[in-house]
């Protein structure tokens, strides 16, 4: 796959996955039941935590043997759950939640990325 390609499925996937600001993001965390995932590896998470209320479950796993029961879990078969998505600057997360929603989840959300809320949270 060439980086146009790359751009192009990018693309695809923003275009789905609407990217929520940060005041936008706490308002459904406060209003919604929410599922909140970080899509980054275990080294980044171990270097930087994660988001408060946040699950782990990497971008590599999903690609790699991808089960509902990472996402059901989490979520105790509430299909009403608005799942936010987030990674390290927004492409990931862009991505997976394409992915979720082509696996039939509705409510996905981009996060964008964890610097990114850190310091909206200050």
């Amino acid at each position: 796959m060439n980086e146009t390609d790359i751009q192009k499925l990018l693309q695809e996937a923003n275009d789905n996955v609407p990217r929520l600001s940060y005041e936008e993001a706490n308002n459904l965390i406060a209003t919604a039941n929410t599922l909140i995932i970080d899509v980054r590896e275990t080294a980044e998470i171990e270097a930087t935590g994660l988001i408060k209320n946040a699950v782990n479950i990497p971008k590599s796993i999903i690609d790699a043997n991808f089960d509902h029961s990472l996402i059901k879990n989490h979520i105790n078969n509430n299909e009403d759950v608005t799942i936010l998505v987030y990674c390290a600057v927004g492409i990931r997360s862009a991505f997976v939640g394409h992915f979720l929603l082509n696996q039939g989840y509705k409510n996905v959300f981009n996060l964008g990325g964890y610097a990114e809320w850190v310091e909206n949270n200050k």
